[in-house]
């Protein structure tokens, strides 16, 4: 939901009645009734007799729903919401005032307005604090250059890092790449700077890959003692400290720079706990000898995005007794043709697997998915992102065809439209009259409003829910561009 806010109109300075002509002298006196019998109206306006805490938040949706855009050749137009809310009414003023938390989101992204800076950290009180900085992948305009920003540099780390200790989110994303010195300076600055409160630390870095090497900088070197959200790219893993209190973890290739397999083994032993691992595009890179295993004792969902090339050796080392959801997005040919040679002569693994998301990239992808059921056949939830109708038929359906994934209880689609939906009319037939029925069928809501007409039909043998499992896990604000890892506008005709 985003709320569009825009401040009230006051009355002028010199009153009038009725026409042009400014009230006489006499009259003037009446003016402090007129504004207060305004102010009267004001308040009895609906979302003014909302309880504060309510009130409140309705503003803190707004703030998190508002666009993370900002006008960067036009900074003077820059304004935080909580100060556009301030300047709406009195009583929003006094609303957003006594609400600290409002003010604890600390933008420092460049270009920067120290006073606005110092004003939000000022009204946040004592509140945890989430600090933000962001750099454009865009050409510097005329009133942002790079000169300017490494300039400030010192500056913007001077009003940050006392309030380092009470961070509970920090953020640091973009090109780096014309803003070294900035970069230098904010890592030095966390460097050596204590942080009991963070749980949520995004370092995502790019064009300072070979700084990395160069620095030789353990960020937070005094610990991260309760740490449990970590996303970061491969060349700042040898800054990190102990993560022994983590539970997820994003990691990233940039700069065309991965850790090598005994990095990511050390990574594992420091995270006993870790429940979530998202690697993204060639993160890690071989040689992934034969012999070679990585525990991850506690890991419940393995996540693959993106370019990455090893998907059959990652799936061969990482043992995981736990795991119970994988993701392959895209999902391409031979991605796990030398895993499922590897569990035809091996003890089977991954056996508590229920959930897998796979987003083909071809039609020949789509073939695929036998060759999945073949490695995962534990699966009881299947969700395809995007769906070529007839080739999604003819693997799950046919005369000769066995049944795909026997257990399978759930199907969740998105994108789906008329030609599809006839298709997956004939797979759910299919599943009944070979005694596997689907027992529910997930679809996004555009869907629901395409296929419409046919849903009564459909109801007959499925239950059909509007949830969007895919949307959900982007909820979980995924590193790079969603639609890198799912392929939804691929044309099939072409392949």
């Amino acid at each position: 939901m985003t709320i569009a806010l825009r401040p009230l109109s006051y009355p002028p300075a010199t009153l009038t009645c009725g026409g042009t002509e400014p009230l006489s002298a006499s009259k003037r006196v009446q003016a402090p009734n007129l504004y207060h019998r305004l102010y009267l109206i004001n308040q009895a306006k609906p979302i003014n007799t909302l309880p504060s805490e309510i009130l409140c938040q309705i503003f803190e949706t707004a703030r998190h729903s508002t666009s993370e855009s900002r006008p960067w050749d036009l900074p003077d137009q820059r304004k935080l919401l909580p100060i556009t809310i301030s300047q709406v009414s009195r009583h929003w003023r006094e609303v957003a005032l006594n609400n600290p938390l409002l003010w604890s989101y600390i933008d420092v992204s460049p270009p920067w307005s120290f006073p606005t800076v110092c004003l939000a950290l000022s009204r946040a009180q004592t509140c945890p604090l989430t600090i933000n900085l962001a750099i454009p992948s865009i050409a510097f305009g005329n009133l942002l250059t790079p000169s300017v920003v490494n300039a400030s540099a010192n500056i913007i780390c001077s009003l940050i890092a006392p309030c380092i200790s009470r961070c509970r989110k920090f953020l640091i994303n973009g090109d780096f790449c014309q803003l070294e010195p900035l970069f230098i300076a904010i890592m030095e600055t966390i460097s050596s700077t204590p942080a009991p409160l963070l749980k949520h630390l995004v370092i995502h870095p790019t064009g300072v890959g070979h700084l990395m090497s160069k620095l030789q900088l353990q960020i937070f070197n005094q610990g991260i003692p309760i740490l449990s959200h970590l996303r970061v790219t491969s060349a700042m893993v040898p800054s990190l400290p102990s993560l022994n209190t983590l539970t997820a973890l994003h990691l990233a290739a940039a700069d065309r720079r991965s850790i090598t397999l005994a990095e990511f083994s050390v990574l594992s032993t420091s995270s006993p706990y870790l429940d979530t691992l998202a690697i993204y595009d060639n993160a890690i890179c071989g040689p992934w000898p034969l012999d070679a295993t990585i525990d991850f004792p506690s890991l419940r969902s393995l996540q693959i995005y993106g370019s990455f090339m090893s998907v059959s050796d990652l799936l061969r080392v990482v043992q995981a007794p736990l795991l119970k959801d994988l993701v392959i997005a895209p999902f391409a040919v031979n991605d796990l043709a030398e895993y499922r040679e590897h569990i035809s002569h091996s003890p089977p693994k991954f056996t508590g697997l229920k959930s897998i998301t796979l987003s083909p990239v071809s039609m020949s992808g789509f073939a695929q998915l036998e060759e999945a059921a073949e490695c995962f056949p534990t699966v009881e939830l299947v969700m395809i992102p995007n769906i070529h109708a007839d080739s999604f038929r003819d693997v799950l359906t046919g005369a000769d065809a066995d049944i795909v994934w026997s257990g399978l209880k759930a199907l969740a689609l998105r994108n789906i439209d008329y030609k599809s939906m006839e298709k997956l009319l004939a797979v759910v037939a299919f599943r009944e009259a070979a005694g596997s029925p689907l027992e529910t069928l997930y679809l996004d809501h555009r869907s629901m409003q395409r296929v419409s007409s046919m849903l009564p039909l459909l109801r007959r043998s499925v239950n059909v829910v509007e949830f969007d499992v895919w949307a959900t896990l982007l909820d979980e604000d995924l590193l790079q561009d969603a639609a890198h890892f799912v392929g939804n506008d691929i044309d099939f005709s072409y392949f």
